[in-house]
């Protein structure tokens, strides 16, 4: 088996190699969009259901045609123009192309689809002479226009993390991105970049806002992943944790199957959904409004017998290797003996059933996540649409290379990360950056968040390396 070391050095050269392609490489014919999911192909390439396909160690440019997420550098592929966005960790400067005031850093785009030249947006109330000049991305009457009156969107100036819609005042101006995803009440072009999957834009608005997550059975409060959080009980995966890249608390995602309240698509989705073989199954379903393709986890039924905790689902845990107090999740996993014993911490800290006991699942064998499995491997979706435990190969890696199947970024191999549409557990582990064009530099390839690692400095922005993964062992 490969160690972290070597994985870096391949890394480094399928960059090297990326860099060779032309900026003007252009992937699909624009038939798809943002929600299209990808697949792995048996030689390594990622295929979107389109059939369109692009090799793992490139990637289609800011600006150019795709029909699918995992084809784009920025992992978003926008709906409307079939172009690679910008992604929220890197927005386009003066002069890139935009689809919406997200994908610009000053947040200003305008109408030709261009992000604009000079500084910040103006904030609401100030005077104004275009849309593109404001926060909102609405000027009416020479004066900028609020997008909601609850909190101050992205761009806005700001005096404290309270005035802002992310939480996040940085140097006087409320940011966008505290988090992987943006804030319910804050600025969006796009569902898929919102936690809650949804972006309400009105008629004839250039942006919109976040909406809350959907609504249901569950004991979970509107904590989905990347939702800026206060402690471990404000979060569907009861793990609030520091975001790599800027430090703020965030609802952590749950590897394998999503545990209840958070987002899914199908039953599949979440934890004690059909067919696993798993103490619990069936259940869980992932409960949507009439038409809705994104809809929540609800809380396990009876099924035919009393209405226990499943595989994989969150639960109650109060021991001291826990980052926070008190889990505040039922008390009866499936197969357990109906106590907080049944209740184990998984790899990344998120407390979970587990009615399997001491035994674990060998390569292949269905499982909940990855503490389900021998050596900890990830647990992922086969060809068939099952989460099971990897099988390594001779010579592999611990960890999913580029291609292959995901459920977390800490699935994949130090390089790349997990591209899943929003609600879905099945993603695809693709390039993490995009090379640079003009004048190339090996890039700094780093852990992020759940990766393997051998120390410290191996994992991104200051996550220390504990046990063998890129993680905050001691938060609270």
């Amino acid at each position: 088996m490969r160690n972290f070391k070597q994985i870096l050095g391949l890394l480094a050269l399928g960059a090297a190699i990326a860099a060779g392609c032309s900026s003007e490489t252009s992937t699909g014919s624009g038939g798809g969009g943002g929600d299209t999911d990808a697949s792995a192909t048996s030689d390594g390439s990622t295929t979107g259901r389109d059939g369109a396909t692009s090799d793992p160690l490139t990637c289609v440019v800011f600006g150019n045609l795709c029909s699918s997420n995992g084809q784009c550098c920025s992992q978003v592929c926008d709906l409307d123009s079939s172009t690679c966005a910008s992604s929220l960790d890197a927005p386009g400067a003066s002069g890139s192309s935009c689809a919406a005031a997200t994908d610009c850093a000053n947040m200003r785009c305008t109408a030709d689809g261009v992000c604009a030249d000079g500084d910040t947006c103006t904030s609401d109330g100030d005077s104004c002479a275009a849309d593109s000049d404001c926060c909102g991305a609405s000027c009416v009457g020479g004066s900028c226009q609020a997008l909601n009156d609850s909190c101050s969107t992205a761009g806005n100036e700001c005096g404290g993390d309270s005035e802002c819609c992310s939480g996040f005042c940085d140097g006087g101006r409320c940011e966008l991105a505290p988090s992987f995803c943006i804030q319910t009440g804050d600025i969006c072009g796009r569902g898929a970049d919102c936690c809650s999957g949804t972006c309400v834009i009105g008629d004839g608005a250039n942006a919109g806002t976040c909406d809350m997550p959907p609504s249901g059975a569950t004991n979970c409060a509107d904590g989905v992943e990347g939702t800026v959080c206060g402690d471990c009980g404000d979060c569907c995966s009861r793990l609030c944790a520091p975001y790599g890249k800027t430090g703020r608390d965030i609802c952590q995602p749950a590897s394998g199957c999503h545990v209840e309240g958070e987002l899914c698509r199908e039953d599949t989705d979440c934890c004690g959904g059909p067919d696993t073989g798993l103490p619990g199954e069936g259940r869980v379903t992932c409960q949507k409004d009439d038409g809705a393709v994104i809809g929540i986890c609800r809380s396990p039924t009876g099924g035919n017998g009393p209405a226990c905790n499943p595989q994989g689902n969150v639960c109650h845990y109060t021991e001291d290797d826990y980052t926070c107090d008190n889990s505040s999740s039922q008390n009866n996993c499936c197969a357990g003996d109906g106590s907080f014993k049944a209740c184990e911490l998984d790899t990344l800290g998120v407390p979970r059933c587990n009615g399997l006991g001491d035994v674990c699942r060998e390569a292949g064998e269905t499982c909940a996540s990855a503490t389900d499995c021998c050596n900890d491997v990830p647990c992922i979706r086969n060809e068939e649409g099952a989460l099971v435990c990897m099988e390594i190969p001779d010579g592999g890696y611990a960890c999913v290379e580029s291609g292959g199947s995901c459920t977390i970024n800490g699935d994949c191999c130090p390089g790349t990360t997990c591209i899943r549409a929003t609600g879905s557990s099945d993603g695809t582990c693709g390039v993490l950056e995009p090379p640079p064009y003009d004048a190339y530099e090996p890039p700094v390839v780093c852990a992020e968040f759940g990766q393997i690692c051998e120390l410290d400095s191996d994992c991104c922005n200051e996550i220390p390396c504990s046990n063998g993964l890129c993680r905050f062992p001691d938060v609270n």
